[in-house]
């Protein structure tokens, strides 16, 4: 299995990855941290640059700080080219 801890940054003006440092992958969406809404868009955005179905948050539900299970079909190396591969500003 393939876990990446995750820093989330809600209510930004633009969703997208920022960076990969320290073993710690940071993303910004646009929903507000509230009723799951940031949780549901970061799921939704990796799974939709990935082409993957079966992404959960093993843990950190209700905080900043989340761990990602990406299953066994992805390793660290393609998450990372997927995600920072496409645009020089990462975001959507």
């Amino acid at each position: 299995m393939c876990k990446i801890p995750v820093r989330v940054i809600a209510n930004a003006s633009r969703r997208g990855v920022i960076s990969f440092c320290d073993g710690v992958l940071k993303i910004k969406v646009m929903a507000p941290a509230d009723g799951g809404r940031a949780n549901a868009e970061i799921l939704e955005f990796l799974g939709k640059k990935l082409g993957a179905k079966n992404i959960f948050i093993v843990s950190g539900q209700r905080s900043r700080n989340k761990v990602i299970d990406f299953g066994d079909d992805f390793s660290l190396k393609f998450i990372l080219d997927k995600l920072f591969s496409d645009d020089p500003l990462r975001t959507e």
